[in-house]
């Protein structure tokens, strides 16, 4: 494999699995051995925001352009630009039609007297729109935005495989987790609802470390692999898997203060959680609410 050489129309901040590099216009940076690497613009802009470049599937986009040169790869970090070129498609539910907009790492849905916008973390060049039923689609390759017409609930799925068959949408995705869980589930679509038909939950089994098994038991709660989260707890607690699917609500991110104590963030609250272990097991959890 030659070697990966970087160059940036804009200073910015590389960060690789080990090492971090500064960069202007003035420098370059020599990549070998390396899967995949980040990028934090240092330049002001709404659109400068932060991404990772997968070095082992290279291709071009708004973000950088790929040369092959006889010896080496060059990589050229692109200065974004105010110029916004939005692609729009139309679809009919009903004699309506609802406007679907495409742009730079923007995508949105015009239906009736409303507009739903949502900022994307990820390049949106490639794209397919279509509907299933009462639902307005925009597929790219990693990521799924489901409008609902009927209720104006926008909607986002992502996944390694995304394949719709009739109404039913089928997802797998290895996440980066302790365990590392691969994720399958099937959505069904119909009479204006989105139903999770069947979850599970495949794993590569990693060494047990006893200290980890709060943060293990709050990876599984925000991914909703209740199962797992069970067999972290001592049977003296007496929570199935309907009590854990409620017990912290809707959990978005989880932030470690100890390998015991956690602020943990759902929708709609955030919360100071303790846990108390032995052997492994986890025999006690208190919760404080955050005002």
């Amino acid at each position: 494999m030659k070697k990966i050489i970087l160059k940036s129309a804009y200073p910015c901040f590389i960060k690789t699995e080990e090492s971090s590099f500064e960069l202007d216009e003035n420098d370059k940076l020599e990549i070998v051995d390396e899967d995949k690497i980040f990028v934090y613009p240092a330049v002001y802009s709404r659109r400068n925001i932060p991404f990772y470049i997968n070095l082992k599937n290279l291709q071009n986009t708004s973000r950088y352009s790929v040369y092959s040169m006889d010896d080496f790869t060059l990589l050229l970090l692109n200065e974004e630009n105010e110029l916004v070129v939005t692609n729009k498609e139309t679809l009919f539910f009903n004699g309506e039609k609802c406007v679907v907009s495409i742009s730079h790492h923007e995508i949105k849905f015009e239906f009736k007297n409303y507009m739903v916008a949502y900022s994307c973390p990820h390049d949106t060049s490639n794209y397919k729109v279509y509907k299933i039923e009462n639902f307005a689609c925009i597929e790219f390759q990693h990521d799924l935005y489901v409008f609902n017409t009927s209720s104006s609930r926008l909607s986002h799925f992502d996944g390694d495989d995304i394949e719709f068959e009739k109404n039913t949408l089928k997802l797998s995705k290895r996440l980066c987790d302790y365990e590392n869980r691969i994720k399958k589930a099937n959505y069904s679509f119909s009479n204006d609802k989105i139903k999770v038909e069947n979850m599970s939950f495949d794993y590569n089994k990693t060494s047990d470390i006893y200290e980890l098994s709060p943060y293990r038991f709050l990876e599984a709660i925000k991914v909703k692999d209740f199962r797992f989260a069970k067999n972290l707890l001592d049977a003296s607690l007496n929570i199935n898997e309907d009590n854990l699917s409620r017990f912290l609500g809707n959990v978005v991110n989880f932030l470690p203060l100890s390998t015991d104590d956690f602020i943990v963030i759902s929708e709609s609250s955030k919360n100071f959680v303790r846990f108390e272990t032995k052997n492994g097991q986890i025999v006690d959890i208190s919760v404080d609410k955050l005002d």
